[in-house]
């Protein structure tokens, strides 16, 4: 379900970049850091052990032309999430980590369904880690894919990227997880401002992965400095198994990704390029064009712009999005929060976003949400 899959808001890359940003460039980032946890922000050495969270809360007005409303829900800027990161030093410039972390919003009817229906594992991996000889990790943990700060938005439940960037339907069409199980991961120290990511996902007792070893992997190069950071990926990922006349498939993903980030001192702009495509004939390839601005706002506040086109390899199922957005912090970790977004589909489109219903195809869901977030 949406509310599962999305409830992906970080991915490490962006806690990465986070941290960075505190210390150079993109001073946007730093505000919104203490959002990200400590797994992948903290690159402390010492012993520590941290129960952390968020609680996030709106309100909303929706319009999608046939359909009018009003909802309180959670996660339109952040997941709401419970986490442990603990921390053992092994050395001044090595140490032992272990995150785990669980994901919820309580939305629609969610209070009278199971826990399993209201939240999910986002994170669980240990991970070893050294100054020298770069992080290498085990659980589940992030893929190479494209950030999720390619949104200024943060591929947040609240955000059309979200649902922009999911594939279109077809035989063999996957959703990548932003945090697949089973995955081993490294990355390799910082040298010269570049660094290299490697994944591998593993099917172990997993009946999705029909006794498959590797159910997929893949590899992120970034470069980066005070002003600029540019990333490329590729992953291949193999789909769930479904059925091809009688016969049990599993079908190849592939995922390609180029960003590049420029901070130039007032404001700091994206542009991402995103495209899958699915080994399976008869199945569109899906392409998404990013563009972003997050501009820091007197001591503390951040504004934000997203400009999303999607384009699906199938007549009239292209769609636009847009969002701005602007967060007012009390405390550097309390903050109230407005987004306007919309979202114009094509005629056999119907992308839609933040649980607005859609009661025909090619219908445009606009939303209005004003909420609150706290992190802890």
């Amino acid at each position: 379900m949406i509310t599962r899959t999305t409830s992906l808001l970080l991915m490490i890359q962006g806690a990465c970049l986070a941290a960075q940003a505190q210390a150079e460039g993109f001073p946007t980032l730093a505000r919104i850091a203490p959002g990200f946890g400590y797994y992948g922000v903290d690159y402390g050495f010492d012993d520590k052990l941290k129960v952390y969270g968020t609680v996030d809360a709106f309100a909303s007005y929706h319009d999608s032309q046939h359909h009018t409303g009003y909802k309180l829900a959670g996660g339109g800027a952040w997941t709401n999430k419970l986490g442990l990161y603990v921390r053992k030093g092994l050395s001044a410039e090595s140490a032992l980590e272990l995150v785990v972390e669980e994901g919820f919003n309580v939305n629609g009817k969610a209070l009278d369904s199971t826990w399993d229906s209201i939240g999910s594992l986002r994170l669980a991996a240990v991970a070893l880690r050294s100054k020298s000889l770069g992080k290498l990790e085990f659980g589940k943990t992030y893929n190479m894919g494209t950030p999720t700060y390619a949104d200024p938005f943060l591929a947040t439940y609240g955000s059309p990227y979200t649902y922009m960037a999911l594939p279109a339907g077809g035989k063999g069409a996957f959703y990548l997880d932003m945090r697949p199980k089973h995955t081993l991961a490294y990355t390799s120290p910082n040298l010269n401002g570049f660094s290299l990511g490697t994944a591998v996902s593993f099917g172990f007792d997993d009946v999705t992965s029909q006794g498959r070893t590797l159910r997929g992997g893949g590899a992120r190069l970034q470069y980066r400095n005070s002003q600029v950071m540019l990333l490329g990926s590729y992953n291949l990922y193999y789909s769930d198994p479904w059925d091809d006349a009688g016969h049990s498939r599993q079908t190849a993903n592939h995922f390609k990704s180029l960003s590049a980030f420029y901070d130039f001192g007032p404001l700091a702009t994206s542009l991402t390029w995103q495209r899958q495509d699915v080994d399976q004939a008869g199945t569109p390839s899906t392409t998404l064009y990013t563009f972003g601005v997050m501009a820091p706002v007197g001591e503390l506040d951040v504004l934000r712009l997203a400009l999303m086109q999607r384009q699906v390899t199938a007549d009239d199922k292209d769609a636009f999005g847009v969002m701005l957005g602007y967060d007012h912090f009390i405390t550097p970790r309390w903050a109230v929060y407005g987004r306007l977004g919309m979202i114009a589909n094509q005629r056999a489109s119907s992308v839609t976003y933040a649980g607005t219903p859609l009661d025909q195809v090619g219908d445009n869901p606009a939303n209005l949400a004003l909420g609150m977030y706290y992190h802890f």
